[in-house]
């Protein structure tokens, strides 16, 4: 029966019929920064995945703010032949947004919006346990405008530093 079984998860191994589909993480540090995010990745087949976020921003470089926001990537996995996704080298275009306001230097708070799209290059690795570690970085157009019609757009760079869980 031992070996039976032995056999039967190899089988499965060999196959990827226990393949982790689902990936939910977060940046543990960006607590320490005023901002808390989670991100959900499925895959999609071989060599691809969908990731969509969410994230409450708190503090922003010592400025009080109170913003809330989401985005969406899709991930193409260029080891995918030697690794299963989600491990492995991928690019990752992406698209956020986030509203809700933000204290100016006098106590006032004004409503703020930003919108951003880019892309990142980087590496996840997923062990057997479950557990993920996520890196990555590229560049994302940002635009942000608060209720005084102070725009500050431009290219930002954009890191993902995120541990997690895959099942």
């Amino acid at each position: 029966m031992k070996k039976l079984i032995l056999s039967l998860a190899f089988v499965a191994m060999a196959f990827g019929l226990n393949a982790q589909k689902n990936v939910v993480k977060t940046n543990p540090l960006g607590l320490a920064f005023g901002n808390f995010n989670a991100t959900y990745e499925r895959v999609l087949g071989t060599s691809a995945s969908i990731l969509v976020k969410g994230q409450y921003m708190y503090k922003l470089l010592g400025v009080e703010v109170n913003l809330i926001g989401g985005g969406a990537g899709f991930r193409y996995y260029f080891t995918h032949a030697k690794k299963p996704v989600p491990g492995g080298f991928y690019i990752n275009p992406q698209v956020q947004f986030a509203t809700g306001s933000v204290t100016d230097d006098d106590g006032e708070k004004l409503s703020a919006n930003t919108f951003g799209f880019g892309a990142e290059i980087g590496y996840q690795w997923v062990w057997e346990s479950g557990f993920v570690l996520d890196l990555g970085i590229g560049p994302m157009y940002t635009s942000a405008r608060a209720e005084s019609d102070e725009d500050l757009s431009g290219i930002m760079p954009s890191a993902t530093l995120a541990i997690g869980f895959a099942f």
